[in-house]
């Protein structure tokens, strides 16, 4: 009787030991009410696809511990599928930018302008960098045009929080780089 409650006592503080998961949401920039504002139905950007290299794709946040390895966490995960949140921030960021176009995450006018952002890098680095690479298109009247994008930003603060902090604050700016491409080719 004894070793069966030394068993259990065992178990259970084997199970105890558990690391807890912490779960990761990208801050969605907040849009503000526009009052009377026009907008061209004939202008709608289409934010259509959000595509994620294969190592960046599970629901861990990742990170490069060397120049040729990287991790995926497994206590520290995205709170929803990232290229679900990378997509929503994108919309919310470029509707702010951009007021005098429609932008939105489908299709609501017959041939819409579509973006489409490959990301090849979304993570964390071991000398303390953050990383966002790939590349955005537009399609616009049957014309295709591809812009790359390597951001490295510098992480405040060790820890996943401040990681994905940082790697918000580099979509934002990518976000902002974005719609100053499309004002300027308006």
């Amino acid at each position: 009787m004894k070793r069966w409650a030394l068993i259990l006592v065992i178990f259970i503080s084997a199970c105890s030991n558990q690391p807890e998961k912490t779960y990761y949401q990208l801050p969605v920039v907040a849009i503000a009410p526009q009052n009377s504002a026009v907008i061209q139905h004939d202008h709608q950007l289409w934010v259509q696809r959000i595509i994620l290299s294969d190592y960046l794709a599970s629901s861990g946040v990742v990170y490069q511990s060397s120049d040729v390895s990287y991790v995926s966490a497994v206590n520290h995960l995205w709170a929803g599928p990232l290229e679900q949140q990378l997509q929503q921030v994108l919309v919310a960021e470029l509707t702010m930018a951009l007021p005098q176009r429609l932008v939105s995450a489908q299709p609501l006018v017959s041939k819409p302008e579509t973006l489409d952002v490959r990301i090849t890098g979304f993570h964390g680095r071991y000398d303390g960098k953050v990383i966002l690479q790939g590349y955005w298109t537009l399609t616009r009247q049957g014309r295709v045009v591809k812009w790359p994008f390597n951001l490295e930003l510098k992480q405040e603060e060790d820890g996943y929080d401040d990681l994905v902090r940082t790697l918000a604050k580099g979509w934002s700016r990518l976000a902002q780089a974005i719609a100053s491409q499309l004002a300027s080719q308006t």
